[in-house]
């Protein structure tokens, strides 16, 4: 399972359905069809939601773009900015997105998840902490608080 910490504005386009591709400069590894956890970073600092992975794609920046222009929610500056000085451009293509009705705070993620610190781009979770996501998922769904 892959942990993603991304920007509250990109993560609000991601649940609004603007944003269906996320733009890193190293390429994760993980199963195309496996659960992506969104982690809003400061100020909300809260696990929001999860998606599915639909696939990666890694090309030159001038080619991703090409691909990913309408999905990513960046304007071309911010862009060519974030990419400057790569060779390589990874979209990560999320589908799926269900967001928590009560985020899980840092705090939260802390208390259960000792020495815990939100990545700066991404992480991989242990079974342990898949669990608690799972656990919190599956709470929400039966208490029909799932979107």
């Amino acid at each position: 399972m892959l942990f993603l910490s991304i920007h509250p504005q990109y993560v609000q386009a991601i649940i609004e359905g603007r944003k269906t591709v996320e733009l890193r400069k190293r390429c994760p590894r993980a199963e195309i069809g496996s659960t992506v956890v969104i982690y809003a970073t400061m100020p909300q600092c809260e696990v929001v939601a999860t998606a599915i992975l639909d696939r990666i794609e890694a090309k030159e920046p001038a080619k991703l773009w090409r691909h990913v222009r309408a999905k990513a929610a960046v304007t071309k500056d911010a862009y060519d900015t974030y990419f400057a000085d790569a060779d390589l451009a990874v979209g990560i293509h999320l589908t799926q997105i269900r967001t928590f009705d009560c985020p899980i705070a840092l705090s939260d993620l802390r208390e259960s998840w000792q020495g815990f610190q939100p990545p700066q781009q991404y992480r991989y979770l242990s079974a342990r902490q898949q669990e608690l996501i799972a656990l919190r998922r599956s709470t929400e769904i039966a208490n029909l608080g799932y979107r």
